[in-house]
């Protein structure tokens, strides 16, 4: 039981310290790029599925972030045309946000801008050790997506 307390937590320490290392990494990635990481992150959101429509209380759900911080982000997106907005037809404060076909684009150029880093990073690594890191990164996000407010506290 013991051995099993001292690899959660060594493993929850080394998950800080991954999340540390690839906000630096990405930091100097996106220096002088026309998006920043949340920009992206966000854009990124919307190409998973580029025909639905998210507002802004959606997205800072989803994305854990503020709504003031979120709907910063958002506005810069919709004055840059990489995202469009539609207002609701039932509540005219609410709007419904799409990615456009040039925000589509920057998205796919920015991804394939950062696929040198992404190969030189990850390139040490053989296709089962690679295959076995995404399965258990799929397994811990969908747990935590699934589990967001289900926080133990003693």
């Amino acid at each position: 039981m013991e051995n099993r307390i001292q690899t959660e937590v060594r493993v929850t320490v080394l998950l800080g310290i991954v999340r540390q290392l690839m906000a630096t990494r990405e930091a100097k990635l996106f220096a002088g790029r026309s998006l920043n990481p949340s920009q992206f992150g966000v854009l990124n959101h919307f190409t998973h599925h580029p025909k639905r429509s998210w507002t802004v209380t959606d997205l800072a759900q989803v994305m854990e972030m503020n709504q003031p911080g979120i709907t910063k982000i958002v506005n810069t997106l919709l004055d840059r045309g990489l995202l469009k907005a539609h207002s609701d037809t039932e509540d005219k404060r609410r709007r419904h946000l799409l990615i456009t076909n040039q925000g589509l684009k920057l998205c796919d150029e920015t991804l394939t801008a950062l696929l040198p880093d992404i190969a030189h990073t990850l390139g040490s690594w053989d296709d089962s050790e690679l295959s076995q890191l995404h399965q258990h990164m799929e397994k811990l996000m969908h747990w935590l997506d699934e589990h967001r407010d289900d926080i133990l506290r003693t």
